[in-house]
């Protein structure tokens, strides 16, 4: 479709496009099938964005960018930028409050239902290079690894190391949550049109970033985003962050200084700049 801009805020692995999209009933039972090999009856199951908050103050909520319940609990997040060991742990974490979000009365654990819980990374998740990788709860007596209950499955997918498979939907899949510019999304629609998926994911995401008012959340949630990135780097990260985030202020603050004809020594003093860092601004600027 002509007129229409990809940005970093409207692209297909935005993480609130994504969940807007795939809560499309036969866009995620599509998704479920060929990501984490679920084939489900998408008239058995109810599909959203949620919030966990275990009816209490004591738990922080949490959002599912998707979160499907019918006869398995079945969620997807799509986790952008590479965000260390952490997220593992956040995965886990997610996927313990899928379980432990059910209610059981009298003692009737049976019919607990089995939870799949998938994170999509746009680049790489924590020090694994495979495409797909399966996690379950398992036993080990030190001789053999057995499988210990079917309560848990965690899906972890790696965008980064994504080759095309033998699997139609998935590669369909991949090259739309790849699209980062204008021209991948004509290319995936010239590659794609006629396919059935591939049209249904068109539609859908077109209809999704079409709609101002989805936009303007996806934009309030941009510096939510960058507050919980810093969540999953360790310290010396975090700190190398801020100083560069503190330095561009500071040459923000330097140029307009510089150009309202303020002294060097002022503005070393209100900038904590160096005074040849302030000259190379004051060269850069050609004044």
């Amino acid at each position: 479709m002509e007129g229409i801009t990809i940005t970093n805020n409207n692209r297909p692995s935005n993480d609130v496009v994504f969940g807007l999209v795939f809560e499309d009933p036969q866009l995620f039972a599509a998704m479920a099938q060929c990501v984490l090999g679920e084939d489900i009856d998408k008239s058995g199951y109810v599909v959203s964005q949620k919030e966990n908050s275990m009816g209490s103050s004591i738990y922080n909520k949490i959002r599912f960018d998707i979160y499907a319940e019918g006869e398995k609990i079945i969620t997807a997040d799509m986790q952008n930028g590479y965000v260390g060991e952490a997220v593992r742990k956040r995965l886990v974490y997610y996927a313990c409050r899928a379980v432990g979000a059910q209610k059981v009365k009298g003692g009737e654990y049976d019919k607990l239902k089995t939870c799949v819980i998938s994170f999509i990374f746009e680049k790489a998740s924590y020090d694994n290079r495979k495409f797909i990788t399966k996690y379950h709860i398992a036993s080990d007596d030190g001789k053999k690894v057995r499988k210990y209950s079917d309560l848990l499955t965690i899906v972890e997918v790696n965008l980064k190391y994504y080759k095309s498979t033998g699997d139609a939907n998935l590669n369909t899949l991949c090259e739309f949550l790849k699209i980062q510019t204008s021209k991948g999304l004509e290319k995936f629609r010239k590659k794609y049109k006629g396919n059935e998926f591939g049209d249904l994911l068109y539609e859908r995401y077109i209809k999704v970033i079409l709609d101002k008012d989805i936009i303007k959340e996806v934009e309030k949630m941009d510096l939510y985003q960058e507050k919980i990135q810093l969540r999953y780097y360790s310290v010396d990260e975090a700190e190398a962050i801020w100083k560069k985030a503190e330095k561009k202020g500071a040459e923000s603050t330097a140029k307009k200084m510089l150009l309202a004809n303020e002294s060097i020594e002022k503005i070393i003093e209100y900038t904590e700049l160096s005074e040849k860092s302030i000259l190379s601004l004051k060269k850069k600027l050609k004044i």
